[in-house]
């Protein structure tokens, strides 16, 4: 099989488009889960779908200017009002119990028109220099060959897993799978150079781990909350009537819990604030919070949070000791205005503010 798993990996050579990468990740969760050889194209074309609601609606993740899988994913969001948060199984339902809807009929065709064929073409390179329309109906015609070894075959509506496939794949999936998402991380990686922990928003999000921020918060609002103001209220943080702990910037922008991109907000601001990013009018609000916030950490000597102000001004406990409001100000603002301009420009929803 290693001449067939060099042929996969060329599948993913010189990619323009992210179906194939989406394509075979589908195909192998469907063998995972279901156990059969026989999988029905409408069944693969709907996993496509549900493996890349994430990465591009709630992560505004690129997949490339001339990717077809975008263009369909926001189709279906625009056409149905569908929740960039939807589950997974709330979202495959929805798909199979509208198959017969006109738009998803159309994706579904769209899909199945090139993307089963072209994913095998390298076991059949007889067909390169035929025109395009006239590759399916060859490849049909060479897949008779049973001395060949592709992946699978395609019949009228389902695809058959090869049976020396089938056993590679049982014995290797693992090793299968981490292959094709590393081609895929390489793939999004270059269309989104600026994104950082791109890995993580391949998938939904997992759960939040907010317990300790939240303990210090309330720490700092016992100790302090008189004295300073919420970031998008004119009121102290000690009349906070429903605690919550906001992400700043979005966590589906960095996808992270570091104690310098939260603040404690009421809980209705931040439902209504959601993924949005916040007005720039706020950005000093936050960063002079955050400085007395580090200072309170800094005179408490909590160090395992303050590792997150260390690596993101690349300083020392004395260093941070020693900036003045004015200094840790502008190194906060050095790091967030481009931040903020990256998100923007991926489509996060940016100008947002309390009552709008």
């Amino acid at each position: 099989m290693s001449t067939s798993f060099n042929q996969l990996n060329s599948v993913f050579e010189n990619t323009t488009n992210s179906y194939k990468f989406y394509w075979w990740l589908s195909i192998l969760k469907l063998l995972k889960t279901k156990g059969n050889e026989k999988i029905e194209l409408e069944d693969i074309v709907f996993e496509m779908l549900v493996f890349v609601w994430y990465p591009i609606n709630y992560y505004k993740i690129s997949l490339g200017k001339q990717d077809q899988l975008t263009k369909y994913i926001k189709e279906i969001k625009l056409n149905f009002n569908i929740s960039d948060k939807i589950d997974d199984v709330k979202l495959m339902f929805f798909l199979k119990e509208n198959r017969n809807i006109p738009l998803i009929k159309s994706i579904i065709k769209n899909v199945l028109k090139y993307v089963p064929y072209r994913f095998i073409r390298p076991w059949y390179p007889e067909t390169k220099g035929t025109k395009d329309h006239a590759v399916n109906e060859y490849i049909v015609c060479l897949q008779k060959d049973i001395r060949r070894e592709p992946p699978y075959i395609i019949q009228d509506d389902y695809v058959l897993i090869n049976d020396k496939w089938l056993d590679f794949i049982t014995q290797n999936y693992t090793l299968i799978e981490n292959s094709a998402l590393f081609e895929l991380f390489k793939y999004v990686e270059n269309n989104n150079p600026l994104l950082i922990n791109i890995s993580l928003k391949l998938f939904k999000p997992k759960n939040r781990r907010l317990a300790k921020a939240t303990k210090l918060w309330k720490s700092f609002i016992d100790l302090q909350g008189h004295l300073h103001k919420s970031v998008f209220e004119d009121n102290h943080l000690n009349q906070i009537k429903q605690l919550s702990i906001d992400h700043f910037l979005p966590w589906s922008f960095f996808t992270h819990d570091f104690i310098w991109n939260l603040h404690p907000v009421d809980k209705s601001i931040n439902s209504s604030k959601s993924n949005s990013l916040p007005k720039t009018s706020y950005f000093d609000f936050f960063y002079n919070l955050q400085y007395h916030f580090c200072n309170f950490l800094l005179s408490e000597k909590i160090e395992k949070p303050l590792e997150n102000y260390y690596n993101l001004f690349n300083c020392s406990n004395e260093e941070l000791i020693s900036l003045t409001k004015d200094q840790f100000i502008i190194r906060m603002g050095n790091f967030y205005s481009p931040q903020y301009e990256t998100a923007k420009n991926m489509g996060f929803k940016d100008n947002w503010s309390l009552g709008n």
